[in-house]
């Protein structure tokens, strides 16, 4: 508190004759003299110190002579991002204070993003809602009054009952960010014992990657881009550099890229604007909105011509009914990918790139994409021609290419969250305002604020019942609910986590409690609780079978991951 840091100051008594006397009081003087004696109020008050601060409330307020100094590490899975990184956090006499990349953690061996440091702010957020609360004026005015955990548990159990009751479960929506790890699984489970609709949310829609993912692979998860043993890196939208899917794996991966072999690596970027990666490339190739399928095609079309690539995976690729690769030759289409770029510097462009690309004597090449080119009317065709490059010069499966990842070692634990696509979302919208949807859930995401003005999905929530919040902050949607339950912060509470993309091989990442839950000095009946827990606690009381009988979240991860021994 102020008191010690300024004890040592000169404090103005009192005065006599008229004329001031300044006494200098030394810091033992002063914890002498506020012994706990009458005396002490006096003088606190006489110097302006507000009463609150004599009380320690916490070690956050802890005075300096009797905080140790000692520090403890704890190791967890960082939660700010979907990447899935390994951290670890410095505790001090219980409080975090510092957050570090976690050297053994594959993903991202001991490097970590800023949102990952960010991890603390949210932690000690001044905003954090302290407690279960339910609305007490009209919808969206943001008047809340705090009830006990008791109430708020009773209150949902309510209303989820009578609709469950009634055969009306289906009219139940659960919202949430796309959930990997056990908190997916139990979610999945909860949504499917109670017969609700389940829509994750996500701001940057990617149903259509996941989608390109089963055409051209045939399977959901997203492979490893091993780009650090990569030669050749030909890029389209994606700005892996700095957000696309997992950038700090990614950024370590072009460190190697560039420094980490006899020859500095060549990045090519495809792109509609001067993006991160853009900036770090070898050539940037500026391209129309929607045109870098077309792009990816003309570089096939070179290929072909070349006779460089691997002629029977050509022939697979082309041989469809009505498909002429010849029109996309970089002549006929080259003034249409950009309209920045000279049609002939355009031509020599993409013929050097795909000569350059399909020449494996340098070593290998890749190519992905993915960010804006998936954000097109034709964003899925787009993927399926650029992702297709990799079958065409051989380096699917090999080192330095393209890795595919394998399912998750834990039984029923997915790597790859369901999601839902915008046209999902406007069908959802138009179900509320028709009166379809009797009660949401929301945790972990703010669609309020995330969906299209154009979509009204604002303005059809008031034709829902009820709308229920697991928010730690007064985000928009939280404030359109009607009641209110936080969940802990990631720092505070159990989980598990699968990277999505993963390394190449399999992954579970662990994530521990590691500090007390802030708000825990207010009681049993107050503060926050984890979002599997409160899951878990109706679904007993609901009678909704999540197939398992462990009574917390945590023992349901202890039960589980015993099967990795």
């Amino acid at each position: 508190p102020r008191i010690v840091r300024h004890a040592t100051t000169k404090i103005q008594k009192y005065y006599r004759d008229g004329k001031s006397i300044i006494m200098p009081l030394t810091r033992r003087q002063f914890l002498t003299l506020t012994g706990g004696s009458a005396a002490a109020a006096v003088i606190f008050q006489a110097c302006g110190v507000p009463e609150e601060e004599l009380f320690v409330q916490s070690p956050l307020e802890m005075p300096e002579d009797m905080v140790t100094g000692l520090q403890n590490w704890y190791a967890t899975t960082c939660n700010q991002c979907p990447s899935g990184e390994g951290i670890v956090v410095k505790v001090v006499e219980g409080r975090a204070k510092k957050i570090e990349g976690n050297i053994d953690h594959p993903i991202n061996q001991g490097a970590h993003s800023a949102r990952c440091e960010a991890g603390l702010q949210a932690l000690y957020h001044p905003d954090r809602i302290k407690g279960p609360m339910v609305r007490s004026g009209p919808r969206g005015s943001g008047n809340f009054e705090e009830i006990s955990w008791t109430d708020a548990i009773s209150r949902l159990n309510l209303q989820l009952g009578e609709l469950k009751q009634q055969g009306n479960q289906s009219q139940v929506v659960v919202v949430t960010d796309p959930l990997r790890g056990h908190i997916g699984s139990l979610v999945n489970r909860f949504v499917d014992g109670l017969g609700a609709r389940y829509m994750p949310y996500e701001p940057v829609d990617q149903t259509g990657v996941q989608e390109a993912m089963n055409q051209v692979w045939g399977q959901s998860l997203m492979p490893d881009l091993d780009i650090q043993n990569s030669a050749y890196v030909l890029s389209f939208g994606s700005d892996w550099l700095n957000t696309w899917g997992s950038p700090v794996r990614y950024a370590k991966g072009y460190g190697e890229f560039r420094q980490g072999h006899q020859h500095r690596g060549t990045l090519i970027h495809a792109d509609t604007r001067f993006s991160m990666t853009a900036a770090n490339a070898d050539q940037w190739i500026h391209v129309e909105p929607g045109m870098e399928g077309l792009l990816a095609l003309s570089i096939a079309q070179v290929i072909a011509t070349e006779k460089l690539g691997d002629p029977r995976a050509l022939s697979a690729l082309t041989s469809g009914p009505g498909f002429d690769l010849d029109k996309f030759a970089p002549s006929i289409v080259a003034s249409k990918i950009s309209k920045s770029v000279d049609p002939g510097h355009m031509q020599k462009l993409i013929k050097h790139t795909a000569i350059d690309f399909a020449n494996q004597h340098n070593g290998p090449s890749i190519a992905f994409g993915g960010g804006s080119v998936a954000g097109q009317t034709n964003g899925l065709a787009n993927l399926i021609a650029i992702y297709s490059l990799n079958y065409i010069v051989g380096n699917v499966g090999k080192a330095g290419g393209i890795v595919f990842n394998p399912t998750s070692p834990l039984e029923g634990i997915t790597a790859n969250p369901r999601k839902k696509s915008f046209a999902d979302w406007k069908k959802l919208t138009q179900d509320m305002s028709d009166g379809k949807v009797k009660a949401m859930l929301v945790r972990g995401t703010d669609p309020f604020y995330g969906m299209p003005d154009i979509t009204k999905f604002r303005e059809a929530s008031f034709k829902v019942p009820y709308i229920f919040s697991f928010s730690g902050v007064m985000d928009d949607t939280t404030a359109m609910a009607d009641l209110i339950m936080p969940e802990h912060n990631p720092l505070e509470s159990w989980g598990t986590d699968i990277p999505f993309p993963g390394p190449g091989y399999e992954v579970v990442g662990l994530q521990q409690p590691v500090v007390r839950p802030f708000f825990e000095n207010r009681g049993e009946h107050l503060g926050t609780k984890g979002f599997g827990d409160i899951l878990i606690n109706i679904s007993q009381e609901l009678g909704i079978d999540i197939g398992t009988e462990a009574g917390s979240f945590k023992d349901l991860i202890q039960e589980s991951c015993l099967e990795l021994y």
